[in-house]
This record gives C-alpha cells, sequence and structure tokens, in this order.
C-alpha cells in the first residue's frame, strides 16, 4: 500500500510537506518526504504515487449549510464549524474554518478534494492531536523509534508523515473517525496502541 500525507500549506507562497509511506505486503516499508508549493506540484506527485488513499492536514469541505466562509454571507447562519471539529475537541484544539488562515486553508483543500473527487481514497486529520494522542513529545525522535528518516526533515514534512501514519492506522482498522460523513471527517489513531503496528514494519 502506498500512503500519501498531506500537510498543505493555506499560500502557495509556504511550503507544503509531502510524505509517501510505501508498505509492502510482508511490511517492509519504503519512506519519502518532500516539500512543494504549487497545487500542480502537489497533483503531479499524488499522480505519480497512485496512493491507497490520501491524508491531509488541510479541512476539505465547508461546514454544512455553508456556501462559502465569507463573513457577510447569509450562510453564516449554520456557523463556524463542522460537527468533526466540534468533536475532535474532546482530544485537542482547533480553529473555526472562517478565521483568515483557516479560511485561505480550507478553500485550497477543497480545491485540491475536488481535482481529486472519485479518484482516490480522500481522508483529513489534525496532526497535532494525532501527536497528542500517541504520546509524541518529540515529534522526529518518536518517529525515528520506527522509521529511518532522512536527515533534518521540515515541521512540516514531520506533520505530513503524522498524516500518513493516519492513512496506515486507517488502513489497518485501528482509527477513530469523527464528525458527519455527509459533512466531512477528521481521521485520528483509535488510541496508543495502534503503534504496535509499526513494531511489524522493517526498512526495505
Amino acid at each position: 500500500m502506498k500512503i500519501i500525507g498531506i500537510d498543505l500549506a493555506g499560500k502557495i507562497d509556504n511550503p507544503t510537506g509531502i510524505c509517501v509511506l510505501d508498505v509492502d505486503e510482508i511490511h517492509n516499508y519504503g519512506i519519502n518526504l518532500s516539500t512543494l508549493y504549487l497545487d500542480e506540484e502537489v497533483l503531479e506527485r499524488i499522480y505519480s504515487v497512485h496512493p491507497s488513499i490520501i491524508v491531509f492536514d488541510a479541512p476539505l469541505s465547508l461546514p454544512k449549510g455553508r456556501c462559502c466562509l465569507e463573513k457577510d454571507c447569509e450562510c453564516t447562519i449554520s456557523g463556524h464549524l463542522r460537527q468533526s471539529e466540534r468533536e475532535i475537541r474532546r482530544y485537542g484544539s482547533v480553529l473555526p474554518l472562517t478565521f483568515t488562515g483557516m479560511k485561505m486553508l480550507t478553500m485550497r483543500g477543497i480545491g485540491l478534494a475536488t481535482a481529486l473527487s472519485g479518484k482516490y481514497i480522500l481522508k483529513e486529520t489534525h496532526p497535532r492531536t494525532v501527536q497528542k494522542m500517541l504520546g509524541f513529545e518529540n515529534i522526529k525522535n518518536n518517529l525515528e523509534n520506527y522509521f529511518n528518516l532522512p536527515p533534518n526533515p521540515s515541521e512540516h514534512e514531520l506533520d505530513a508523515t503524522l498524516a500518513a501514519l493516519c492513512g496506515f492506522f486507517y488502513l489497518n482498522n485501528c482509527y477513530r473517525e469523527l464528525g458527519d460523513i455527509d459533512e466531512g471527517t477528521i481521521i485520528l489513531p483509535k488510541d496508543i496502541d495502534c503503534l504496535n503496528l509499526l513494531n511489524k514494519i522493517q526498512m526495505k
């Protein structure tokens, strides 16, 4: 299985972290981290990998009842959060989608999701909450207990790796899914025991 984790930036001028996690049928793995910027670069990377699942650190949908995130639109009556954001607050804090930075990120995420819809399994996650649920105090150090990471990965590449891990847990049925499936959900590890799945994989 090939899994892509994406720590998407709201602006194309800012770095987007990409992790490609490749785990074969005998639990050997390969990992590749990179930093991209343009939507075209992100899509080209995805199409070249043909992943089983893509997990974004970005919202991929609007709150139910909203047509946009503009503050002067009548759809503001539907609120600033999806059900998934309300539920994830039991585990970690998230920002309303109408905050300026989140608004940009959400609309970019929706654009990419539209381009990829029907071609791949698309999921969302939240790396800070994933980090908390897995008990990772230092993401790089903790990940190196399981993977041979390239030297000096960026914070965005590390967050993308946490997103890819959620995709791995999802495909191995060790996840929880928050929110309304018709509105957009967020996946997280089921619990810290999901890390036991990583003890079975070895570097290719």
